[in-house]
């Protein structure tokens, strides 16, 4: 069994895909698609500036029959969409080849996991390209990528920049100015992968028995980093321009 990552483009006639394209700032990420008896139901969660826009432009898509809102939270949006399945659902069910959730897509453009022997595998890619999709492996079976490929881009640009050097040298606003985002967008993409590096170098620099030891000991996963304090750090981070994870 083995386990491979691969980005894709997705086809034109793609709902997700066209959505997503619409709002290239947004982030989209599907969280899961079950059969239903007149549709596909398919949960995903929006995060980004104009996320009410998101769910708007989703109603609006002639292919999609029904758009619910689940919750709105302080930095997303969860949404239930009935309608065809993602291109990459059809083609993994005929492939038998198991989507690994969530699968993030941004600008037409998704990140996934698919788990399977190499024929299945390969028949899951042969059925992706025939659906329209440009595919591209992201790697395979050695860990994950600490960040994703939209936030390693945008802390790459903040330290080429000097936005965390001491002094600094870029402000967030000047960033996001650089980068063609709104600087909200911008403070929380930062917010997060900051959040995802720390989590790993905990995890790396005390191992999986200390982190169960504290959580024990604390009451909380180290997830809980974010739980109750991310609105305010990411606040923080875009009224002052100091980043959520500097003393």
């Amino acid at each position: 069994m083995s386990r491979t990552r691969l980005r894709l483009d997705l086809p034109a006639d793609s709902w997700l895909g066209a959505v997503s394209r619409s709002f290239p700032d947004a982030t989209l990420r599907v969280t899961g698609t079950a059969a239903a008896d007149d549709a596909d139901v398919t949960a995903l969660a929006v995060t980004g500036v104009d996320r009410a826009g998101v769910v708007e432009g989703i109603r609006d898509l002639d292919r999609v029959d029904d758009v619910d809102v689940v919750e709105r939270r302080a930095a997303e949006t969860v949404v239930r969409v009935a309608g065809p399945p993602p291109s990459y659902v059809a083609a993994a069910r005929r492939a038998g080849a198991p989507v690994e959730p969530p699968v993030e897509v941004a600008d037409g453009r998704a990140t996934l996991a698919a788990v399977g022997d190499r024929e299945r595998l390969s028949a899951f890619g042969r059925r992706l390209a025939a659906a329209g999709a440009t595919v591209e492996s992201a790697g395979g079976d050695g860990p994950e990528p600490v960040l994703t490929e939209a936030q390693r881009d945008l802390v790459r640009a903040a330290i080429e920049a000097g936005y965390y050097d001491t002094p600094r040298r870029c402000t967030l606003t000047e960033l996001a100015a650089e980068r063609d985002i709104a600087k909200s967008t911008c403070s929380e993409t930062l917010h997060r992968a900051e959040g995802r590096v720390l989590r790993w170098f905990v995890e790396e620099e005390f191992g999986a028995d200390a982190s169960a030891a504290d959580r024990g000991a604390s009451g909380a996963p180290i997830d809980g980093l974010d739980d109750g304090c991310e609105g305010d750090a990411a606040r923080g981070s875009e009224a002052t321009e100091v980043p959520a994870t500097e003393p």
